[in-house]
């Protein structure tokens, strides 16, 4: 299954927002889930995708669950 472009974009940038509201930097998001800086700002442009394990640790580590994650993604469009 091919994931169309601007899905990537959208989860970003979603993504980004719930960094933000966690206070955490891309770094310190990256070192609590064991992926680089690097990786994470490619995901949150949406130059790639994430892996459901480092989605979920992600969530976890922004006090966020998949609804507010919906949520941003839909508040975005």
């Amino acid at each position: 299954m091919t994931v169309p472009p601007d899905d990537y974009v959208d989860l970003g940038q979603a993504l980004r927002v719930l960094r933000r509201k966690a206070g955490l930097s891309q770094e310190q998001a990256g070192a609590a889930v064991g992926v680089g800086n690097k990786h994470l700002s490619a995901v949150e442009k949406g130059h790639r995708g994430i892996s459901w394990p480092t989605l979920r640790a992600l969530l976890r580590t922004y006090g966020a669950t998949l609804t507010e994650l919906d949520a941003e993604i839909e508040r975005g469009k």
